[in-house]
């Protein structure tokens, strides 16, 4: 019996996506948390996830329409551990 693996689910669930909506709930401090949604390149499936599932270093901020790479955590089906790819340059910012 051969099945075939899909090459972009063999390293530990990584998939790669773009952020398409950001809906915010009126929670947080500043009334202004928000839950995003990213759409799987692969599957076209949509995820949500919000703030806290973004791995990055300073503001976790997130651009519609930016390229990410996320995981589905399997007991809530959101996306998780979600990495921004579009990152601008660092000296970018100190012009």
């Amino acid at each position: 019996m051969t099945s075939t693996v899909e090459p972009e689910r063999t390293v530990a669930g990584q998939r790669f996506g773009r952020t398409t909506d950001r809906q915010q709930v009126g929670s947080g401090p500043h009334q202004v948390t928000a839950t995003y949604l990213v759409r799987d390149d692969m599957t076209g499936e949509t995820y949500g996830f919000d703030y806290s599932d973004i791995v990055t270093e300073g503001f976790r901020t997130i651009i519609i329409g930016e390229r990410v790479r996320f995981a589905v955590d399997p007991d809530s089906g959101r996306a998780c551990f979600v990495i921004r790819l579009d990152l601008p340059e660092v000296d970018e910012f100190y012009r």
